[in-house]
């Protein structure tokens, strides 16, 4: 089933909180505006909710690369409108272009790919890393 998603799209309305501030620098903390880093977590985050309805549930996705353009600033406790579409499935790989958008600017851009593989997988790996 989720191998047939070429074009499906989801797209929200998003609040920018204080978690997406750019701190890597102190003289420009107060501007209070978001991080490229916070934008690329939320549309990361869109499409793993866009998939989270398509994939069975021993499957989960995983970003494996990413090449982004961040266009304009976004200050934190403004609401953009974030959008995801899914491009290309080959395989079990899943390409992406992402957006973000506010009052009409493009503010954010990104094509990326998710991979998916199985929880038991990583769970494995995991241990293995840990032991």
């Amino acid at each position: 089933m989720w191998r047939n998603i070429e074009g499906l799209s989801k797209t929200i309305d998003y609040y920018l909180d204080e978690s997406l501030i750019w701190d890597e620098n102190d003289e420009m903390l107060p501007l209070h505006l978001a991080s490229t880093t916070g934008l690329l977590k939320i549309v990361f985050k869109v499409s793993s909710q866009l998939l989270d309805d398509v994939l069975p549930e021993d499957l989960v996705s995983v970003v494996i690369e990413a090449s982004l353009k961040h266009f304009d600033t976004s200050v934190v406790g403004e609401t953009v409108v974030v959008g995801v579409r899914v491009t290309e499935v080959r395989e079990n790989k899943i390409k992406f272009t992402g957006l973000i958008t506010s009052k009409n600017n493009k503010i954010f851009e990104v094509s990326f790919t998710r991979i998916i593989v199985s929880k038991d997988y990583l769970r494995r790996k995991a241990i293995e890393k840990t032991t």
